[in-house]
Formats: structure tokens, sequence, C-alpha cells
């Protein structure tokens, strides 16, 4: 099993939380996002790092400034802005985005803002989708939408709306799970992601 690096980043006066691991000279980056309840660690718990890093991927899941182990900014930034100045302070490269929940709107908001930073976007039961609709088709990057039909916090209708407006996208849909259909089949999900990657 893979044993990913605790990284700290001093950003602005802030200690960042990060978890890094995967190959050396890397078929592509991915970063990973998390809900408003959960953090970098559950990433690690569920076993996607592991399959990712099987797949010559470079991983790196990000604790939100106020989340997880990472202080809260000095001064309030939008995230999709500090996500943006974070992979400029640690020299990345483009990279594939998963974002789930109110994380897949800070995902939409820079897919539509920084589309030059994207090889692909993962929307997983994402927030507030209606208002970005008139933005969507503005969306360049291969697009994974992600939804568990039951969801009672996004509901399904926006990944229905996401899949409409996105040019190149794709939907993977869970029929009878919720809000966390990721983490709560995680072999499908995993297995989904890593074809939609390639």
């Amino acid at each position: 099993m893979t044993i990913p690096v605790d990284k700290f980043v001093n950003f602005q006066g802030s200690m960042i939380h990060y978890l890094i691991c995967g190959a050396e000279n890397p078929g592509g980056w991915v970063v990973l996002l998390h809900g408003k309840r959960f953090s970098a660690k559950d990433w690690q718990e569920s076993g996607l790092l592991d399959q990712l890093e099987k797949e010559n991927y470079k991983i790196l899941a990000l604790d939100l400034p106020g989340y997880g182990l990472s202080e809260k900014l000095p001064t309030e930034k939008n995230f999709e802005d500090f996500i943006f100045e974070f992979s400029k302070q640690l020299t990345l490269p483009a990279f594939h985005l998963i974002g789930p929940s109110f994380s897949g709107e800070i995902s939409l908001k820079f897919a539509i803002k920084y589309p030059e930073l994207l090889l692909s976007l993962t929307l997983i039961d994402s927030i507030n989708v209606d208002q970005y609709e008139k933005q969507l088709n503005e969306i360049a990057a291969k697009t994974l939408i992600v939804w568990g039909k039951e969801d009672q916090i996004a509901p399904y209708n926006y990944a229905l709306l996401l899949k409409d407006k996105i040019p190149n996208s794709q939907l993977l849909t869970f029929d009878h799970l919720g809000h966390t259909c990721y983490f709560d089949d995680m072999a499908t999900f995993s297995q989904n992601i890593l074809l939609f990657l390639r």
C-alpha cells in the first residue's frame, strides 16, 4: 500500500497541508480536492491513491485552507484562485483535477477561469451547478461527471445539466447511491476514473 508523504508549504503566511505520492517520472499529475466534511486523508483511506500510483500518476491530495490540517489564509481568497497560485508556487504542470461536492463547484470555477492548467476535470455530486449554466459550454477540458442518483444535497438534474452543456463530457451514474457515491462504491469509481484519465 502506498504511504503518501505529508507535506506542508508556507502559502502567504499560512501552512497548507497536502499528501503527495506516485511516480518519479509520471504519466500525469492528479490533484484531488475534498468535500466539506472530508480531507486529503480520506482519499488515502479510500485506496484511490494506490490505484492511481499503480497507473504511473503523481498524486497530490490537498487540504484546502481552513480544512483538514491546513490553516486558514490571513486574507479571504477564492478557492479557485488559491489553487491556481498554489499550483504555481509548487511549479505543477497541467493536471487532472478531481473535485467532489463543494470542491466540485470550486473545480467548475477553476475550469472556466484557468483552462490552460487542466488536462481533465472530474466533477462529483457538485453543488450549485445551476449558477454556472451560462458558462458551462466554455469548459474545454474533457470532463467526467460522477453522480449518485439518490443525492439529496446536489440533485441529479445537475448531472444532466453538466452533461448537456459541457462539450466533451461523459456521465457515470450510481443509481442507488447518494452524495458520497464515490466513497460508497470505490471499486466502480476507481475503475472508471482510471479509464477516463487514460
